[in-house]
């Protein structure tokens, strides 16, 4: 699964906001996991940094076996190796996702957010 990252800007701003890109090809699970990344509930950039770092923690501690990483519209559950991820008004989608993989993506989308933002400027995840 490839992921894109980049920054838009809402029409009556100057500011570059940070997002997933939807792809032309993308799956359900890509959408799930791509609505998740950018469920910032409002609260600021650094406040979302440190609530995925916190979620990152967890998805790299393998003593952690099972644990809550839910953000405000999506549930997301650690099972072992595996991580559940659904929107909470519509639990008939979900996806299941390697931990590991999506630890990956995280960390990359961190990293992306931490980045002085750039018009025009992408970067792609890839966690096949």
């Amino acid at each position: 699964m490839n992921f894109k990252f980049c920054y838009f800007k809402f029409p009556d701003s100057e500011d570059l906001n940070p997002t997933v890109c939807p792809s032309t090809t993308e799956s359900d699970e890509e959408s799930l996991i791509s609505s998740y990344l950018i469920d910032s509930g409002g609260v600021s950039i650094k406040s979302h940094i440190d609530y995925l770092t916190e979620c990152l923690r967890c998805l790299k501690d393998i003593s952690i076996y099972n644990a809550d990483i839910s953000s405000n519209s999506y549930g997301v559950e650690i099972d072992g190796d595996n991580v559940k991820i659904y929107f909470l008004y519509s639990k008939n989608e979900e996806a299941i996702v390697d931990r590991f993989k999506l630890g990956k993506l995280l960390y990359a989308w961190i990293l992306f957010l931490k980045r002085e933002p750039k018009q025009w400027y992408e970067e792609i995840a890839n966690i096949d």
